[in-house]
């Protein structure tokens, strides 16, 4: 997908969206000093135009007993695409896979993954991840502790 010309009106609309998603059209209007009517009409463009894609809540892991947080380099045996394919439908279907990222360097992909403990993690380790298919290599590292995460994209 090719970059969506924005101005600065657009840009600021992004900026409170990432972070104040339920703000009510009224005070979105209000904060970027438009009426409701065109403020309503560029942020339905820029859904429209996929420069946003999706509206959620975000909820801490901890909360809901899934505060183990590992990352998963895998390396496949093969790169062939039916198997590749295979694999990625099943990374997919995985809960608890959060994002799985094709790289280039040590492995092939990169599997962020949650779970309640080590001794949940390990069974999934197990029955879900070392059953994937193609698999040849994975080696996991686990998060001690976040210094950083965002979701929010810098909008220069």
């Amino acid at each position: 997908m090719n970059p969506v010309k924005l101005d600065d009106i657009d840009k600021h609309i992004l900026r409170i969206l990432q972070t104040e998603g339920r703000i009510s059209n009224k005070e979105l209007a209000e904060r970027i000093n438009l009426t409701t009517t065109p403020t309503l009409e560029r942020v339905r463009r820029l859904e429209r135009e996929g420069v946003i894609s999706s509206y959620e809540a975000k909820v801490d892991p901890k909360t809901v007993n899934m505060g183990f947080n590992a990352f998963v380099t895998v390396t496949l045996i093969a790169h062939r695409l039916p198997l590749l394919d295979e694999f990625t439908n099943a990374v997919k279907s995985i809960p608890e896979i959060l994002a799985c990222y094709n790289t280039t360097g040590d492995g092939d992909f990169l599997l962020h993954i949650v779970a309640k403990d080590v001794e949940d993690y390990e069974l999934l380790m197990r029955t879900k991840l070392a059953t994937l298919p193609d698999v040849q290599r994975l080696y996991t590292s686990i998060v001690l502790n976040v210094i950083k995460e965002q979701t929010n994209i810098p909008i220069l």
